[in-house]
């Protein structure tokens, strides 16, 4: 998804660009508002950044269960993945007090 995305706004970019002739004098033309970002283009192309946060969460594969059978607690680094699934990676038993 991001190939095609990528794909596409350089397909534009080339299509937008003006065809340079042998008396035309290149005058780079620069804003401080320009963006990369096309309205429309960019829309399906988002990509979540990973920001983990700590999170405390039954851990009961990694850490076990108590005397009563609950899972014991652990510590897990959660954020979101490039494609933007939830992700959760152990790190270890416990609680971070």
């Amino acid at each position: 998804m991001i190939r095609l995305c990528i794909a596409v706004f350089f397909a534009l970019a080339t299509l937008a660009s003006p065809v340079a002739t042998a008396g035309d004098k290149p005058t780079p033309q620069f804003s401080r508002i320009d963006s990369l970002e096309l309205p429309g283009l960019t829309a399906g192309c988002h990509v979540c950044e990973w920001r983990p946060k700590l999170n405390q969460k039954p851990a009961a594969e990694q850490c076990g269960t108590d005397d009563a059978g609950a899972a014991k607690v652990g510590l897990f680094e959660c954020g979101f993945a490039e494609d933007c699934e939830r992700l959760c990676n152990f790190l270890r038993c416990g609680t971070t007090n």
